[in-house]
């Protein structure tokens, strides 16, 4: 039976990520470009760069809490270690960046990019260890709820700290933004320390000699054999690049086709994160108990597509009017693709290995996320330049979205849960059968 106050407590883990993500990806870039003067492309390439080139250590560390429990825990010890590694370079970065302008050189951006990346790695060890806890926590039915709930939190996190940014952080002084930075670190602790508290049960390890024991590689071999492995994983790809590649655009577009003001603009946030929200707790509370975690995202990707597609028509037809409508529309397309989507993840895993299979969906999302917002500055700037204008190009941009999607849903139809638990049993029962 699920308890909502540890599932609340649970969840302040997320809302305290929700809250360091806008200080890292937003207050932290906006600094180093605008006030600090250092290029885009420097600055993309230190935070953005770093943080998702730390993906690739979800692998191995998701398999590692399967594999390796520290003081008799699977996920927690990984939990604090990663969350501990970010919230160094969180307290340290304003000092770093700092350095960095004062004298911009290629060994300086070097340094401090292995300093970033060591925020990526940190967020994607904890991240991934979380998510299997979570899913340790909570059966297949009750997994649908618990992500709902939590990943509003996320939202929550991510809104709540950008009122309080936009309130202490009017104009940038350094002394503020070391006051935030270091404020958000220890508010982030407290959480953790609460969201942690006896959550998880020690672990009893399996006795497996070294030849029974299944290995990275033996793990990777077998989702890379499971035809429903690699459907899902196409999904995940086609999915996540399509919808992200509005991240970078969606501002400007609302400024050069509709001559928004910055305010105006800024404004999309909230449309789209309150159709998030209002999405994530339907479908997690309602729908998915309803429908089913597959037919959720697909509600979701759906929802998009219209979305993208009314933007588009917005765009050619000059309605600028109907912009909030449709961002929020596509903002509940993205709560249901999200919390149909996560709960998902979570049951595309094997017995007793978790961490390692959900590493591998990050690493997916990771890689499609990051070239998306450059494939969306790309794509407009090659529109404008075969003679499109400029509201032709962002609607051609969208257009390509909601192909994307539509592409992701035909994928999504061929995904079965069941099937690619029946494929990649043996791996599975392996260290189940060990535990009887």
């Amino acid at each position: 039976m699920m308890n909502p106050v540890r599932l609340l407590r649970l969840g302040l883990f997320q809302l305290a990520a929700g809250g360091l993500s806008v200080l890292f990806l937003g207050i932290l870039n906006r600094v180093m470009r605008v006030e600090l003067e250092l290029p885009l492309f420097t600055v993309s390439l230190l935070v953005g760069g770093g943080h998702y080139l730390g993906a690739l250590i979800a692998i191995p560390f998701g398999f590692a809490s399967d594999r390796n429990p520290l003081l008799g825990l699977r996920r927690t010890p990984y939990i604090i270690m990663g969350t501990l590694a970010t919230l160094l370079v969180l307290c340290a970065s304003p000092f770093m960046v700092q350095w960095l302008a004062a004298s911009p050189s290629g060994w300086r951006t070097l340094l401090v990019f292995a300093f970033f990346l060591l925020e990526g790695i940190g967020t994607f060890v904890a991240g991934t260890a979380y998510l299997a806890l979570v899913a340790d926590l909570h059966s297949p039915k009750e997994r649908g709820l618990a992500t709902g709930i939590i990943w509003t939190l996320l939202m929550v996190g991510i809104i709540s700290a950008g009122i309080v940014s936009s309130i202490v952080f009017k104009t940038y002084q350094f002394e503020n933004m070391v006051t935030l930075f270091t404020s958000a670190a220890g508010i982030t602790l407290v959480c953790l320390a609460v969201a942690l508290f006896r959550q998880e049960q020690p672990y009893r390890q399996p006795s497996l000699s070294s030849a029974q024991a299944p290995s990275l590689l033996n793990g990777l071999k077998s989702m890379w054999q499971s035809g429903q492995a690699r459907l899902f994983a196409i999904f995940l790809t086609v999915s996540m690049f399509s919808y992200f590649m509005q991240d970078v655009i969606l501002e400007p577009f609302g400024g050069d086709v509709f001559a928004m003001n910055t305010s105006q603009t800024t404004r999309f946030n909230t449309y789209m994160g309150t159709g998030v929200i209002i999405a994530m707790l339907l479908g997690g509370g309602l729908l998915i108990p309803w429908l089913g975690k597959p037919k959720v995202t697909i509600v979701g990707c759906w929802l998009m597509v219209a979305g993208f597609l009314g933007l588009a028509g917005a765009s050619f037809g000059q309605v600028g009017t109907a912009i909030p409508a449709i961002i929020s529309l596509i903002g509940l397309g993205a709560g249901f693709f999200t919390v149909g989507g996560v709960a998902m993840m979570m049951d595309m895993t094997a017995v007793e290995y978790t961490g390692l299979f959900i590493g591998v969906w990050t690493v997916i999302q990771a890689i499609a996320k990051g070239p998306a917002s450059l494939a969306g500055g790309l794509l407009h700037d090659s529109f404008v330049a075969l003679g499109a204008n400029s509201a032709g190009a962002y609607a051609g941009v969208f257009i390509i979205e909601a192909l994307g999607l539509l592409t992701a849903i035909f994928v999504l139809q061929r995904v079965a849960t069941d099937n690619f638990r029946q494929e990649v049993a043996p791996f599975g029962e392996l260290a189940a059968d060990s535990m009887n």
